[in-house]
């Protein structure tokens, strides 16, 4: 009994708590203290991970073209080339536009799903 009783005594063996830590049971072993600590480190540095992976921010970019004092929105360009398309007799549904603008005209050329659409005055 008297080996017993060492064994005892050393699997709860007081521990004294860091200063920067909750208060620790006296009764847990060192070695369950330190895997406690390893494993909210390492929790630690995955949780921050997501956070600032979810911190960023979605950027909200816009077109405005401007030729003679006359303000276009990317928008109304992408809807006028639609309705062009549509107006052209076209019945496909649109997958792509592409948009070629010609500020010495005053006119913007769509090209929907490959084919050209007359020129649009800006």
């Amino acid at each position: 009994m008297k080996g017993d009783s060492k064994v005892m005594a050393e699997e709860k063996k007081p521990i004294a708590a860091d200063p920067g830590k909750a208060e620790v049971k006296k009764t847990e072993t060192r070695k369950a203290v330190q895997e406690k600590t390893e494993t909210k480190k390492g929790s630690a540095r995955g949780s921050s991970a997501k956070k600032s992976a979810a911190k960023k921010v979605e950027v909200k970019e816009s077109i405005v073209v401007q030729h003679n004092g006359v303000d276009v929105a990317e928008k109304d360009l992408f809807k006028n080339a639609k309705a062009a398309y549509k107006k052209a007799g076209n019945k496909d549904e649109v997958k792509s536009i592409t948009i070629y603008i010609n500020a010495d005209e005053g006119k913007y050329y769509p090209v929907v799903n490959g084919t050209p659409v007359d020129g649009i005055d800006l």
